[in-house]
């Protein structure tokens, strides 16, 4: 039966929403629903890289990132669910003495939270990652609890968790309206009814702005492209082989089904108005820039020569949300109180999800977070990005700088 009424709902079934839903049930809240136009997982969930990696150079983010990952090493324990996560570690490459402050800057943070890192030669990083040409490299970093996980079996296990704890969970329910009286939120539009709530979280991925202006909000975050792509088996790549991070040229390569993973930043950014589609699109219709994969291409096989002859076997690309300043946007909207946006993953949503329902869970309870919220409010960008284009030129921008940037 469809429900009529909530304490809270969830609009959006990726990995945001669903980790939301979990951590406000598992915190005792009781009438959560979940809504989605499709399926869990269907927007970009499904074609993330899923990297965990947490060691940041900024130490009031630190905590957030080192959370999260602590939740990924014990995600069956704390939700019942097992899911497909690997934590080969990871390596981080800088080619020019420019970049060298990042690492160490980052070995300094992670000895102040406890641990330790080294720096390895390029033979010690060959022998880790076979096939990696790493003679350019000025330093290279080691960080043995980076990861990746299987982004769909995230959200799956959060959503089952979700459901055990009794959130009810509602696929292929397209979400029309949230109405508001006074600035309060009231309740949830949808095809299937109308559900009478004091909270909603927007967790709608691309089409968290585009749904938020019908009610009249602006959300300060766009949708940016980002493509990868998977090869066939590679000879000697191995399952175990770490991530390789390589700063200037922006990009990374794990192991994908006996094959690489190759992604990366500031190849061709481009910035979309969901509008602009149809209202049936989903993201598998996005459509490949060949000339975006062909520089990724070119790009990782200076480093990886195995892949001028590798075949490329899949093209992933999705359309994670950017922000202006590069961070999350995870609070209550001022100008609708009771309606908390999860937006800005930053292509690393997945990475990122823990830690996001731990705030929203948070802003619901009325607790104050121990993770550093105070830095995700929305409400913290200047009017200069009230202005469409200066909004989508600056994310585009952050997007094309991501590693450069050192964020």
């Amino acid at each position: 039966m469809f429900p009529t009424e909530a304490k809270v709902v969830v609009i959006g079934g990726g990995v945001l929403g669903t980790s939301a839903a979990f951590q406000l049930a598992d915190d005792g809240n009781e009438g959560v629903v979940l809504l989605d136009r499709g399926p869990i997982a269907s927007g970009t969930t499904p074609f993330a890289a899923g990297q965990t990696g947490y060691l940041t150079n900024n130490r009031e983010w630190l905590p957030f990132t080192a959370w999260s990952l602590e939740y990924f090493e014990n995600f069956e324990a704390r939700t019942g669910y097992p899911i497909d996560f690997r934590q080969t570690g990871s390596l981080r490459l800088a080619l020019t003495e420019k970049y060298l402050p990042d690492l160490e800057a980052r070995i300094e943070a992670g000895r102040e939270y406890g641990e330790e890192f080294e720096m390895l030669s390029a033979e010690q990083a060959t022998k880790l990652a076979p096939g990696l040409e790493a003679g350019k490299a000025k330093g290279i970093l080691m960080v043995p609890r980076d990861g990746y996980v299987d982004p769909k079996s995230v959200a799956v296990a959060f959503a089952a968790a979700a459901q055990d704890k009794g959130v009810s969970i509602h696929t292929n329910t397209a979400v029309r309206d949230v109405l508001l009286n006074d600035g309060k939120v009231k309740a949830v539009v949808t095809d299937s009814g109308t559900i009478q709530t004091d909270w909603v979280v927007l967790a709608a991925g691309a089409w968290n702005r585009q749904f938020a202006q019908r009610f009249g909000v602006d959300i300060k975050t766009v949708p940016v492209r980002h493509q990868a792509f998977v090869t066939a088996p590679i000879a000697g790549v191995s399952p175990e082989q770490p991530i390789v991070r390589i700063t200037e040229p922006q990009i990374y390569v794990r192991h994908e089904g006996g094959g690489l993973l190759v992604g990366g930043y500031g190849y061709r950014p481009l910035s979309f108005d969901m509008n602009d589609f149809p209202d049936d699109f989903e993201i598998p219709a996005l459509a490949s820039d060949k000339i975006y994969i062909d520089q990724l291409h070119q790009a990782a096989t200076e480093f990886f020569p195995a892949l001028k002859d590798a075949v490329i076997i899949q093209e992933r690309r999705g359309l994670p949300t950017i922000a202006p300043d590069a961070k999350l946007v995870v609070s209550e909207i001022p100008e609708a109180e009771g309606l908390i946006v999860a937006s800005g993953c930053m292509v690393g949503g997945i990475s990122k999800s823990p830690g996001v329902g731990r705030v929203i869970a948070d802003i619901v309870g009325g607790k104050e977070s121990s993770l550093p919220a105070h830095t995700l409010r929305a409400d913290r960008f200047t009017d200069e990005y009230n202005d469409d284009t200066r909004l989508r030129s600056k994310c585009e921008q952050v997007y094309s700088t991501l590693y450069l940037d050192v964020i």
